[in-house]
């Protein structure tokens, strides 16, 4: 059976033969986790700096669940008033937070792209990133990929005129996902707009893009 990965989604999927990877955005348990699978994170728009204790204890509890996979969305963005060092700081506890659970990081990263590649460097971590709903040019697509990131791409894929449409027949399928993020579409077209660019029938790149799934994460994927 050939899965559709949606390796990053706001929305539970009744799609068929679909995985979806939820982001429940915030810890504060508005999101019945029972069932599924997720990821949870601190993102950047959320972070409160005189609660951030507390929410980073209840995202440890959370993180430790066998149904998250991933730890995220979190990362770095220039364009929020939140001290970006600030961000670094708590950006550092999830990526140490991942090393130790063994889970990939699933990142938001607006104008902050060389700091990212730095932080990656500076903390020599091994955990698989994954930039999601990539959407820039080819010099920093190129860059993330020289190290080692794996990049996510979403709905603007959808508009020919896009940077995401542009570069992604360049990319090294081999670090590649897809997703819907918040946006009201079905993963199913977007792998459909992908399997043109990079001219590969969609069963090839839903097997490719589930094996790059398999490789990034430590946990029983039975369910598929």
């Amino acid at each position: 059976m050939h899965i559709y990965l949606n390796i990053h989604t706001h929305h539970p999927s009744t799609e068929k033969d679909t995985l979806s990877i939820v982001n429940a955005q915030t810890v504060s348990g508005w999101m019945d986790m029972a069932v599924g699978k997720f990821s949870v994170g601190l993102h950047p728009w959320y972070i409160k700096p005189e609660s951030i204790d507390e929410d980073f204890a209840q995202l440890e509890k959370l993180a430790r669940q066998p149904n998250v996979l991933a730890i995220g969305e979190c990362g770095l963005d220039r364009l929020i008033a939140l001290d970006l060092r600030f961000q670094e700081e708590v950006f550092i506890r999830q990526i140490r937070l991942a090393e130790s659970l063994q889970k990939p990081v699933i990142i938001h990263c607006v104008k902050a792209f060389s700091e990212l590649i730095a932080l990656k460097k500076k903390l020599k971590s091994s955990i698989p990133m994954i930039v999601h709903g990539f959407n820039n040019n080819a010099q920093i697509a190129e860059e993330l990929i020289k190290h080692q990131f794996y990049l996510s791409f979403g709905t603007a894929i959808l508009n020919s005129e896009s940077n995401a449409s542009k570069i992604i027949s360049t990319m090294p399928i081999q670090q590649l996902f897809l997703e819907t993020d918040d946006k009201n579409c079905f993963i199913s077209t977007i792998f459909a707009h992908a399997s043109n660019y990079l001219n590969q029938p969609v069963e090839v790149l839903q097997e490719q893009i589930l094996q790059n799934f398999k490789k990034v994460v430590s946990v029983d994927l039975s369910v598929v």
